[in-house]
């Protein structure tokens, strides 16, 4: 299962953000799977988890709390169009499958693939 994170912010880079490699935790630390420059995500404000064949999102304790559909939650099962609010960041969530996913260009400096031990790392700037 791969999921894409399609930020609604108009000026996000990068607009979509594709995630294959779970758990992901989400935050604005150097040591996260997804970084993203929002002042108002903790460090460690997340994690998304595949769990049978949901994919789970976790809080982590965040300051601010997540929200899924406007109600912030604890643990909750993404569905395709929910939307997810980490700070000031909102994004549409979409689940693709292998054949689906085409690659999501963007014209920054702004997406950092680096390989990290098993998984990957994504860093996206919210403005």
């Amino acid at each position: 299962m791969k999921l894409r994170l399609i930020s609604q912010d108009p000026l996000a880079s990068p607009r979509e953000i594709v995630l294959e490699h779970f758990p992901a935790d989400i935050g604005r630390g150097v040591d996260v799977s997804l970084r993203i420059d929002d002042r108002w995500i903790s460090r460690r404000h997340c994690q998304l988890n595949i769990e049978g064949d949901d994919l789970v999102v976790r809080d982590l304790g965040s300051r601010h709390g997540t929200y899924v559909n406007g109600q912030a939650i604890e643990q909750v099962c993404l569905q395709p169009g929910n939307e997810l609010c980490l700070g000031l960041s909102h994004f549409v969530v979409d689940l693709l499958r292998e054949e689906s996913l085409v690659p999501a260009g963007h014209d920054s400096g702004e997406l950092d693939l680096p390989i990290r031990g098993n998984g990957r790392r994504v860093m996206a700037m919210a403005y």
